[in-house]
C-alpha cells in the first residue's frame, strides 16, 4: 500500500511580522482527531517562540532533545525547537535527522516549520524536498507574512522600510512563497491594505493566494491553498500601457466580478507539469499576448544557454517583457534587466519549478517581427564549440515569440535544458 505522505507547510516572515501569533492561532484551528508537530528556530540562544507555542498547544515540558511531549492539552500538538542559528543555513544532516525524528515519534498528520525571521527559505525547500524527506513529506503552501504598513505608498519612502525591502532575507521569503499574507492588519488604515495588495499583484512568480488578516488571525484553509499549478503570470505592464490594461479590466464580467471571492483562493490553473512535458499558458488581451512555460523542477538548465534565451527575448522589439525563475545546477535564478542591456542571472529563492514568460506586441511590425537579435560573442558552450545548432535553436527565442509561434519558443526552451544522463 502506498505511504500516506504528511502535509508540510513553511510560515516565512521577517523579525516581528507575527509569526508565531499566526502559528498559534493556526495551532487553535487544529481538527481534533489530528496530530501536529511545529518544528520552530529562533536565531537567538533562547527559544521564547517555542515556549509561546507550547502554550498555546496546552504543552509545559520539554525533553532533553527539545521535542515538547508531555503536559496539557489533548496530546495533539509536539513542538521541536531549534535555538540558536538558522535552519535555512542547517539544511544538511542536521536539520534532516531533526525532522525525521519528529517524524519518526510524533507521527504527526501534519508538520509546521516557523524558521528564524533572518532566514533564507530556499535552502530549506530544497531539504524538506531531497532524497531523504521527500518520500516521506508533501511539501503544501509556503506562506510568507509581510506587515500591512511596509507596504503602504506612504511609508515605503522611510528609510526602516527601503532597508526592508533591499533585504536578502525579506526578499528570498517572499519569492519563495506560494502564498503571501498581510499581518497588523487592525494597525493599518484601509488604504494601506489596499497598497498591500496592489504590491502582491506584481510579485513574481504569481502567487496562489494573497489575503490581509487582522491580529494573526491566519485561517487553517491557507494551509491547504492549491499550489504547483498556478497560472503563470498575466502581464503586468509599465505605466505606458495603463491605459489599455484599464479597457480590458473594465470588461470583466458582472459574473466574474461575483465570483472574484472564489477565483482569488483557488486562482486560475495550468496542468502540473512533467519531465520532458513542461506545461503552457497563453493568455492576454487586444494589444498584447501572453506566454509562459513551466518546468518540473527536476530539470535543470544550462546557465549559457540561459543567458542566451534571455537576451534573444529581451534584445527582440516586439518583445515587450519577459520574466523568469530557472533552475541551474542547485540554485534557481532569475533574469535582471538594466534599461536596454541585459546585466545577468540574479539567485531567486523560489522553488516549485522553473518558468519563463513572455508578454509580446499583436500587432508589431513587420520590421519588428523580423529583427533578429544581435549575435553574442563570448558565451561558453558545455558541448565545446560555440553557438552550435543547440545554442542557434536558443538564439531563435526572440524571433519565435515575435510571431508568437509558441511551438517554436517551447522548442527554443527546451533547448537549454541540460540532456538527461545516458543509460
Amino acid at each position: 500500500a502506498a505511504v500516506a505522505m504528511i502535509p508540510v507547510n513553511i510560515i516565512t516572515g521577517v523579525l516581528g511580522v507575527g509569526k508565531t501569533t499566526a502559528i498559534r492561532h493556526l495551532l487553535s484551528q487544529r481538527p481534533p482527531n489530528e496530530k501536529w508537530a511545529v518544528v520552530v528556530n529562533e536565531f537567538g540562544a533562547l527559544g521564547i517562540d517555542g515556549a509561546l507555542l507550547d502554550t498555546a498547544a496546552g504543552i509545559a515540558d520539554a525533553d532533553v532533545a527539545g521535542t515538547s511531549t508531555t503536559g496539557g492539552g489533548d496530546g495533539g500538538v509536539v513542538v521541536r525547537e531549534v535555538a540558536g542559528g538558522c535552519l535555512c543555513c542547517a539544511v544538511a544532516a542536521p536539520f534532516t535527522v531533526a525532522v525525521t525524528q519528529v517524524l519518526r515519534r510524533a507521527k504527526p498528520d501534519r508538520l509546521l516549520i516557523e524558521p528564524s525571521g533572518m532566514g533564507h527559505p530556499g535552502g530549506l525547500f530544497d531539504a524538506l524536498s531531497g532524497e531523504f524527506l521527500r518520500g516521506a513529506l508533501e511539501l503544501r503552501a509556503t506562506i510568507a507574512l509581510v506587515d500591512v504598513a511596509v507596504v503602504s505608498s506612504d511609508e515605503t519612502k522611510n528609510a526602516k522600510n527601503a532597508e526592508l525591502f533591499a533585504s536578502e532575507a525579506f526578499r528570498d521569503q517572499v519569492h519563495c512563497a506560494d502564498v503571501v499574507v498581510g499581518t497588523k492588519a487592525d494597525l493599518a488604515s484601509p488604504e494601506s491594505a489596499a497598497s498591500f495588495r496592489e504590491w502582491a499583484a506584481t510579485l513574481y512568480p504569481k502567487k496562489a493566494f494573497v489575503d490581509v488578516v487582522e491580529r494573526g488571525k491566519l485561517p487553517i484553509a491557507t494551509l491547504d491553498v492549491p499550489v504547483g499549478s498556478v497560472l503563470l503570470c498575466a502581464p503586468v505592464l509599465d505605466s505606458a500601457h495603463k491605459k489599455a490594461r484599464d479597457r480590458r479590466l473594465a470588461k470583466v464580467s458582472e459574473d466574474k466580478e461575483n465570483d472574484d471571492e472564489e477565483r482569488k483562493i483557488v486562482g486560475l490553473r495550468n496542468p502540473s507539469a512533467r519531465v520532458g512535458a513542461p506545461s503552457r499558458v497563453v493568455g492576454g488581451d487586444d494589444l498584447f499576448e501572453t506566454a509562459g512555460f513551466a518546468f518540473h523542477r527536476d530539470e535543470v538548465f544550462v546557465r549559457p544557454r540561459v543567458l542566451a534565451l534571455f537576451e534573444s527575448l529581451h534584445s527582440h522589439p516586439s518583445v515587450v517583457r519577459c520574466k523568469g525563475a530557472v533552475r541551474v545546477g542547485k540554485e534557481w535564478v532569475a533574469p535582471a534587466f538594466e534599461g536596454e542591456e541585459f546585466v545577468s542571472l540574479e539567485p531567486v529563492a523560489y522553488r516549485r519549478d522553473s518558468r519563463i514568460e513572455v508578454i509580446v506586441k499583436r500587432n508589431a511590425s513587420a520590421a519588428d517581427v523580423d529583427d533578429d537579435a544581435p549575435a553574442p560573442t563570448d558565451a561558453p558552450n558545455e558541448a565545446g564549440p560555440v553557438w552550435d545548432e543547440v545554442d542557434a535553436s536558443v538564439r531563435s527565442a526572440g524571433r519565435a515569440a515575435a510571431t508568437r509561434d509558441w511551438d517554436a519558443l517551447e522548442r527554443a526552451i527546451k533547448a537549454a535544458v541540460k540532456p538527461p544522463r545516458a543509460g
